[in-house]
Parts: structure tokens; sequence; C-alpha cells
């Protein structure tokens, strides 16, 4: 037999013997050393059940015998006692109470405790103590000492690490039955309460290896009934009776609990009322400890009226849901019943075949394609086949809902009227004559081909111009359907050419979403910023728009998704973009180019007039006889404020003018009950609404000093003016070119230069343009050398070449004549003719070469009041194609080579003469257009107020320019990210 050793051994030895010593035995006397044996069973069995937890179970069942045998030769079998003794073994109650006479069932998690328990038992011992622990009221129980509680398991009892934990009175039990937990640790305890009890002493605490401690008791004087007993039992038993038939759990054991239980004593109804409660355990342990019978019958019918409040909620609660359920239910049943009904009758199909009947109905009226007719088929054949639970069947169905739903063979009927096509574009857009032709040829093409047909155009021009908003008016006056998707910033194929169908929610790309959008296969697709594409690792757009952009293979596009071929040849397609250097090379060889260059100062004049101000005061809410916006005022917004080429500024200050015409009128109008007169807005308060301009002139200077010249470029926003100043100090100190030019002679002791000067340029001007300006040097001074041998400036001086806004970069080869000007007029001291303006490429031999962007130069210069233009002779014809309106005023010259753009910048009588003829070609003159003879600029005159102060040109009334001042911004100011190209 294995005894206890060590420490255990002496504490469980101690326990023993202090049980004996107190009394812990049965009420028949025995001898001493029968006592002791006792004990020394009982310290050992409990040691042997706390070691043996861990044991294998087929060693513990062997050792079991042995252990038994001992027992009972130790000492005789153990008698029940009859009561209680002195030293009362806990078992701490951590949910509530035991009230006295009210059998409970408690649940314990810890083994130790169930087995300690039944050692105790064993022992003739069926008497324990049950106190609660102490805890915050309505709290769940701590977690006590030790504890192995099992997920899911209620804890009723358990272990504690100190007696002070629990509280001062508590309730005798008498111990019915212990039940151990087959498939996991603990087990259950069924107890009934005797009495109450007040603790007074420790005699063992909790420790490691003894689960319960022991404590001292006294036994409390029992609750006395008043003379009103009778009548109080009666009401409390009578609104317990009303809480437990409320109870679904209690209305069973109604009949139980009135028949065990006396309801004529008050203090038993109440401590059966207390049981029966679920209120907090601190009002429940209060209730235990009450003396005074009123006050506890008080505290108990307290529970118990807030206990029928939360079993009638509870029980309206339950009925809502039962009524639900029961709809539910019955609605359930009908329509399965009426199904069945249907189905027995032959008026309802199943699922399978009703969307078959689906699929088959949407194609009826289609043209659908005989290789995407055999798809459809099949997959309708493997949708029969699947379940509808199948996670096959979805996908099959999505698949087939795409492939139905597409126009095949749908065409909306096309306009064919020209002069009506013509009127809307008109009624929609101002000016824009090129995009309008083109459309118009389209329609004739279609008319006489007597079909629908696809086309793949390209709108480049500056921001504002009115690119997105055409593609609705093409739209519109074709009678097609629109749709419009951007592609800025796009940098994955699949929203082109869609997700394949292994991925989870796949889709079709954009160019199916827009069939089954349209509804047809001829509508008007606007592709947006397609200059702006992404290209990263999930693919290259570009590259997948080259089949859809492609005349010859989008009438066979495949969508990753669809995998049919889709005939793509019949939409329109328009794209937009700002410039053409990012587009690819392949992609924009597949479009057709249309330029939009922009609006001058009459076309904003007309534009704002006939549809901005109706726009703004509409959108504003101010309407049309609330504001006056002056001519004047008008006027000057465009010149300093929305120089721009399109109008988008324009808009955004006319809707500012707008918005604070609005706030006024409302504030006066809360003020006063009177009607307000118009707000008018002049010359005078215009920058009280929109602040001081933003442009002025860019002319920096009225008449250009020696070394200044007067160039045009190309930039994002439109055409600009640019000026290139060159100066040059000799090494004896003379400085020329500028307006600061001195007068010195130009070879220094007999001497002339050995070229030992040299150029710096400046103006953050990138690598073609600073070839460009070594170019210009290198040939100015052969020039210079032919021209005046005796002027060796450029060959000993030190020049400096900047072009102004040195914060905007710049680039591009159409400078080169200009700086070449700006170089031989600083080294002859002489200025150019005034209103001279050039461009052109320039080669090592003089030659003149072609440019591009001459509309927007063109539209600059005509801004700035230029009169004379200097530009290449291959660039004739795209002068020529300008409409006239547009080169009223300025008299273009075409030239080959560089001698004739000396002969026409500078005045003969003040600079040396060619040594000879010209190296070129003939000068080509372009004089301005007439005015009287010029029918399409009266038109345009007929739209458009008059400007102030109007200085003839020889076409049209163009205002007279604003004096630039040195150093004043530009159009293109310092902080647009796009360089000039010049």
């Amino acid at each position: 037999m294995l005894r206890p050793v060590g420490r255990l051994s002496a504490g469980l030895g101690r326990l023993g013997r202090f049980g004996i010593q107190k009394g812990i035995q049965p009420p028949v006397r025995a001898p001493w050393n029968r006592n002791e044996a006792r004990a020394r069973a009982f310290a050992g069995r409990a040691s042997r059940s706390s070691r043996e937890a861990g044991k294998p179970a087929q060693e513990t069942q062997a050792e079991q015998p042995s252990e038994a045998q001992e027992a009972a030769k130790e000492e005789p079998k153990a008698q029940l006692t009859d009561g209680p003794p002195p030293g009362l073994m806990v078992l701490p109650l951590l949910r509530k109470p035991a009230f006295p006479c009210f059998k409970q069932t408690l649940q314990v998690s810890e083994p130790e405790v169930i087995e300690i328990l039944k050692t105790y038992r064993s022992k003739g011992q069926e008497y324990i103590g049950g106190f609660l622990v102490k805890g915050t009221a309505g709290s769940e129980p701590p977690k006590v000492y030790g504890s192995s509680e099992p997920s899911g398991l209620r804890r009723d009892a358990g272990k504690v690490e100190s007696v002070s934990q629990l509280e001062e009175i508590g309730t005798v039990l008498q111990v019915l039955d212990i039940t151990p937990f087959t498939n996991s640790g603990g087990g259950q305890i069924t107890v009934m309460p005797k009495y109450r009890v007040r603790r007074t002493g420790t005699l063992s605490q909790t420790t490691p290896h003894i689960a319960l401690p022991v404590v001292r008791h006294k036994t409390l004087e029992p609750v006395q009934a008043t003379g009103d007993g009778a009548e109080t039992s009666a009401a409390l038993a009578a609104l317990l009776k009303k809480v437990i038939n409320a109870s679904s759990l209690l209305k069973e054991q109604h009949e139980q609990v009135f028949q065990h239980f006396d309801m004529n004593d008050p203090v038993k109804v109440a401590d059966l009322a207390a049981g029966l409660s679920t209120a907090d355990r601190g009002e429940l342990q209060a209730v235990l400890e009450e003396q005074d019978l009123k006050a506890k019958i008080d505290k108990v019918t307290k529970l118990l009226h807030r206990d029928q409040d939360m079993l009638k909620l509870q029980s309206e609660v339950k009925c809502k849901v039962e009524e639900k359920v029961m709809k539910e239910q019955k609605q359930k049943i009908l329509m399965d019943q009426m199904r069945q009904i249907q189905k027995e009758l032959g008026i309802e199909k199943d699922e399978k075949q009703t969307l078959t009947t689906q699929f088959r109905d949407a194609l009826k009226e289609k043209e659908v394609p005989e290789e995407v007719q055999k798809v459809i088929d099949t997959e309708i054949s493997k949708l029969n086949s699947l379940e509808p639970s199948s996670p096959e069947f979805n996908v099959c169905r999505t698949y087939l809902e795409w492939l139905t739903c597409l126009p095949w063979g749908k065409f909306t009927s096309e306009n064919r009227d020209i002069k009506k096509a013509e009127s809307i574009l008109d009624e929609d857009h101002y000016g824009l004559e090129d995009v309008k032709e083109r459309i118009l040829e389209h329609i004739a093409v279609s008319f006489l081909k007597d079909s629908t047909q696809g086309k793949i155009m390209c709108l480049v021009g500056p921001p504002g111009v009115g690119k997105t908003s055409v593609g609705k008016s093409v739209a519109h006056a074709l009678g097609r359907k629109f749709y419009r998707f951007s592609v800025g910033g796009m940098n994955d194929v699949v929203e082109i050419k869609g997700h394949r169908r292994t991925y989870v929610g796949a889709m079709p790309g954009k160019l199916i979403q827009c069939l089954k959008s349209t509804e047809c296969s001829n509508p008007v697709v606007l592709i947006d910023e397609i200059d702006k594409l992404g290209r990263d690792m999930r693919g290259d757009p570009s590259s997948a728009l080259l089949e859809v952009l492609d005349p010859e293979q989008n009438s066979s596009f495949r969508d990753h998704y669809l995998d049919v071929p889709v005939d793509l040849s019949n939409i329109l397609f328009l794209s937009t973009a700002n410039v053409l250097d990012t587009i690819p090379g392949p992609l924009l060889d597949r479009m057709e180019i249309i330029r939009l260059a922009g609006y001058v100062y009459e076309e904003k004049l007309a534009i704002a007039s006939k549809y901005l101000i109706p726009q703004t005061e509409e959108q504003s809410g101010i309407g049309t006889e609330r504001l006056n916006l002056q001519e004047e005022a008008l006027q000057k917004m465009i010149k300093d404020y929305a120089r721009e080429a399109g109008v988008r500024n324009l808009r955004q200050l006319l809707e500012k003018v707008s918005r604070k015409v609005a706030l006024d009128l409302v504030r006066k109008k809360k003020s006063a009950d009177v009607d307000q007169a118009p707000a008018t807005i002049s010359l005078e308060n215009l920058s009280t609404y929109i602040g001081q301009p933003l442009h002025m002139s860019e002319r920096l200077y009225i008449g250009t000093p020696p070394g200044v010249v007067m160039g045009l470029a190309w930039t994002a926003n439109g055409g600009a003016t640019l000026y290139v100043e060159a100066r040059g100090r000799l090494p004896c100190g003379r400085v020329q070119g500028g307006m600061a030019s001195l007068k010195a002679e130009s070879v220094q002791n007999g001497q002339k230069s050995n070229g030992s000067g040299h150029m710096q340029v400046t103006g953050q001007l990138g690598s073609v343009m600073s070839e460009s300006s070594s170019i210009s040097l290198t040939y100015a001074r052969l020039f210079m050398r032919e021209l005046d041998p005796e002027n060796s400036f450029l060959d000993a001086a030190n020049i400096h070449l900047h072009v102004p806004e040195g914060a905007t970069p710049k680039d591009g080869p159409s400078a080169g004549v200009t700086m070449t000007s700006a170089l031989l007029s600083c080294a002859l001291e002489r200025s150019l003719k005034a209103d001279v303006a050039m461009t052109g490429e320039l080669t090592l031999m003089g030659k003149v070469l072609k440019v591009g962007g001459i509309k927007e130069k063109v539209i600059a210069a005509r801004r700035e009041g230029v009169k004379t233009l200097v530009l290449p002779r291959q660039n004739e014809a795209e002068y020529l194609e300008i409409k006239e309106y547009l080169r009223a005023g300025l008299t273009a010259h075409f030239v080959d080579h560089f001698d004739d753009v000396y002969s026409l910048i500078f005045d003969a009588s003040e600079v040396p003469r060619l040594p000879g003829p010209s190296r070129g070609l003939p000068v080509i003159s372009v004089e301005p257009p007439a005015a009287v003879e010029d029918q399409a600029v009266k038109e345009k005159e007929s739209e458009m107020p008059e400007t102030p102060e109007p200085t003839d040109t020889g076409s049209l009334k163009i205002p007279t320019p604003l004096p630039g001042m040195p150093g004043q911004r530009s159009e293109v100011p310092s902080s647009l990210a796009k360089s000039s190209q010049v």
C-alpha cells in the first residue's frame, strides 16, 4: 500500500489528527486506536487519489482492491453520521447561495474536488458546508485557484485560494449523490441544503494538495414567523405561482414544487422563491443572511417582481419570434404546395428548363454567328447536366447570360441627313471645323455605301478645347448611342480584354460591357486620355488596344472571358489626347489624327456669349435677368485672365462670378423683401469678383533691342511666343547686345580675334535645343565673316544666350533661326523690324527646315499683335490650311535659306548687304486676306461683339495688344509640367 510521504503525509496526517481531536467522527464512540486508524486511512486515500489522477487507468484499477482490503483491515466499515461535525469541510459556491430545503445539483470541474468529496463521504460524513464566493454582484464567478475548467461546462462550485474569499454565512449541505463525468474531469453533486450556519474560524486552508478547506461553524437561529405569517405566505406564494407559470422551464415542475413544499410557512416560501430567482448573487446572499422575516419577504418580493417583468419581456420576444417563424414556415409550405400543383398541371418547369427557355428567347431576334451559336448550345447542354447546387452551375449560368445579352447583329439606324447633322454639330460646339467636316464626310460615305461603318479617330489638342464633349455631339449627330471610358492611368490588360473564366469573379473587358450597356453593335465609343496609358508588370494596355483599334483585326475581337469572336468593326472609335509623344508608334499609326489647336480671342468671345454664360446662369440659379456682364468686362476677362488655348478656365471664371452674384442676391433678399436690381459686372468691379489679372501680355518688349528676337513655340496648352536674348563681352570689356550696348572698335591694336570666344546658354534648355544653339553660333560666325569680314565680335566675345521663363523646360529644334538672328543682331548692334516673329530649324549650311505646330504658333503670334511671320518654306501648305479669319492681319514669308531671313528681318539701310544673291529658293509671301471679300470673316464678326480700340489688320478688327513689361509672366507658367517645344 502506498503511504503519503514528506509534506503531503505530514499535512494530511495533521488534518486527520486535528479532525479526530475536534470530533470529525461518527457519533458512536470507538477506541482511540480505531479512530487513529480511520484518520490514517482517510489521509492515505486522499493522498493516493490526488497522486493517481495522472496514472494510467490500468495501474489505478490494479491498486484499488489492495487499498480497499488494507483499509478494511485497519478499521471496521464506517457508519453514516446523523449531523454535521463541529469541523465542517467547505464546498465554495460560485454562482448563487444555497437556500434551505431547496434541492440543488452542482457541477464541479475540478476532479480533485470530486475525489476528496467521495473519500469524505465514504468515511461516513455526508454533511459539508456551502458558502458563496465573494464577488461583484451580477458578475461572472472569478477564476479560482487551480481551476482546470473544460470549455462549455457550467461551474457551480469549485476551489478557492483562501477561506477569506468566502461569505460569512452559508448553508449546511447534505450530499445525496456524487456522479463523476466520464468524458472530462469533474462531476456532478446533488445536495440538499439543511439550515444556515455562520463561519467562525478556520481549521485548515486550501493547499495545492488539499482541494477543500475545513472551518469552524455556528448554527444560526431560524427566522421566526410573525402573527400575519399565513397572509404573508399566501401573497408570496401567489406571486411565486405567477412567476413559475410564466417560465417555460419551471412550468413543468409547478405541481412538484407546490406538492413537496409547505406553502403555509412564510420562511420556507421565501427561501423557495429566492432559490428559484435569477437575481444577482449579492442580492440572493442578502436574502440568505436576513434574520428579520418582514425584511426578508420584502427583498424576495422585489426579486420576484423583477423576474416577472423579465419573464414577461422574454415571453413577448418569444411570441414574436415564433409568430415570424410560423409565418415563414406557412409561406414555405404553401409555396411548395403551389409549386407542386403547378408542376402537376404542367404550368411551371424546373429551374434548368426556365433558364434554358430564357436564354433561347434572348437569341430569337438576334443574328448570332455560327461559331458563337455552337458555344451557346454546348454551354446550355452543360448547364442541364449540372446540379443547381454545384459551383460550376453558377459559372456556366453567368457565362451564358453574357453570351446571350450581347447585341448580335443589332444596329441603330444612323442619321444620313447631312444638314441635320451639321446643325446639331454647330449647335453643340463653336468652331472645330476639322472635326465637323470629318464627321460629315463619314455620314456621306455611309449614305453612298448604304451601310454603317466604324472608324478610329484621335482628337489631339490642349486641355479645354472640347475634345471629350465633342464625342457626345458626334454620337448625337450620327444618331448612335454613346459610351465613354477613360484609360488614363490604366495599367491592367484585363480592363480591355477581360479576365479568364478560371478566376473567381471574372468579368469581360470594357468593350464587351459597352456592347451590353448600349445594346447595339455600332455605338460611338470615346476612349479618353489615351496618351496617359500606364504600363507595369500586369501588362501593357496600349498593346491590347492594337487589336481593338485595328480595322483589319477588330472584326474578330476575342475577349478573354467570352473567348468567342466579336465584331467591333462597326463601332466609331474616338480617342482624345493632349500630346502624341507618349502614344506608342504602332498604336498611333492605327488612328486618324485630327488636331484641335485651340480658340483665338474672337472665338472665345463667341463661345462665352453663346454657350458659357447661359449655362453658368442656369446652373447657378441666378437666371438671365439678374446678371449683366458688360462686353468690356468679358473682353478683359478673356485677355487678362483666360489666355489658355481652351475655354475651361474661362468657364470657371464665369462660374465664380455667378456664385458671388448668387451670394449677394441671397444676402440682400433676406435683408429686404423688394426685388433687387441685376448685378452689373464692369471693368471697375471685375477684380472684386475674380481677383487680379493672372496674365498680362507675353510681349516683354515694346520694341526689341539689339540681340533680342521673338520666336514662336508650341506647348501642351497651345502656342506661345518665346524670346531669345543674346549679349556678348569682348576681352577688352566691350559689351554688345541688349539696351546697354557700348560703342567701341571691334578690333584691338589692329589685330583680329583668333576665335577664342565661347558661348554660355541658359533658360533650362533641352539637349536638342542646346545643340541648336551650337549650330546657330557656328553658322552665325561663318555668315558674319561673309557679311562683314572686319566684324569679329562673334569670334572673340564671350556670348551669353538666354531664353526667358527659366523655370519652364524647353526643347526642340525650331529655335535655330531665332537664335541665329539674335546672335547677328547682337554682333551688328541693330534691332529687328517691329512686330516680327519667326520659327524654323537651321542647318550648318543655312537651310531652313520644316517645323511642327504651325497653327498653334500662328494663333499665338496673332494674339500678341505680330504682323510679320518668317516661316519655313515647307510649312506653306499647313499655313494655308488655317482658316482665313485666323490669318487676318498676318503677313507670312516662307523662306528656304537664312539669306532670305536676313533680308526680311533687318532694315537694308542699317545693315551690310549680302555679298551675293540668296542661296535659297525664291521667297513666298502670303498677304493678309481681304476684309471685304472674306465671307467667313463676316460670319464670324456677325456672331461676336466688337472689341474696344480696334486696329485695322486687313481682315478682322482685332484688339490692340496690351503693352508688356520686362519680367512679366507669359502664358506658359513656370509651374507647367509639360515642356515647351520651340
